[in-house]
């Protein structure tokens, strides 16, 4: 908690990247591997690919970590109201995308758009959000028969 929001740009796109969010999913890094490299300090170089590529990347990061605006464009807006969706990934966080009012643990209400990872192993040190805790935990989803 309390990691700074990471701010990388060109002159097409800036990405912004915030750690507290992070489940490790390694989307990024798998998905565009000159643009997301964690071996480099400053591990985001958006101008290794073309704006569209990396904008659809980050679409995918999957707890809504990383944030990408082109230039020139409004910010990407969340699907219609009714069409947020849950998804339980095996033996990891819920997956939620959308636009979501939340309520969090200690009572602070907001409002998000895009995607969350939120924590079901009970590991994590960032409540309510998956930090990737599960992986270091071994935990197993409930198997139905």
């Amino acid at each position: 908690m309390g990691k700074k929001l990471q701010v990388y740009h060109t002159p097409e796109i800036a990405v912004t990247f915030d750690p507290s969010l992070c489940i490790h999913s390694a989307v990024c890094i798998r998905g565009l591997p000159a643009v997301f490299d964690v071996s480099r300090a400053d591990w985001v170089h958006p101008g290794a690919a073309s704006a569209e590529e990396v904008q659809a990347l980050v679409a995918r990061c999957p707890s809504g970590a990383l944030q990408a605006v082109r230039a020139g464009h409004a910010p990407a807006q969340t699907a219609a109201v009714g069409a947020t969706t849950v998804t339980f990934q095996s033996d990891g966080p819920v997956l939620i995308r959308g636009a979501l009012d939340l309520t969090l643990p200690t009572g602070v209400k907001e409002r998000r758009e895009g995607s969350v990872a939120v924590c079901r192993c009970g590991q994590t040190q960032n409540d309510p959000w998956c930090d990737g805790s599960h992986a270091r935990a071994g935990f197993r989803s409930p198997r139905r028969s």
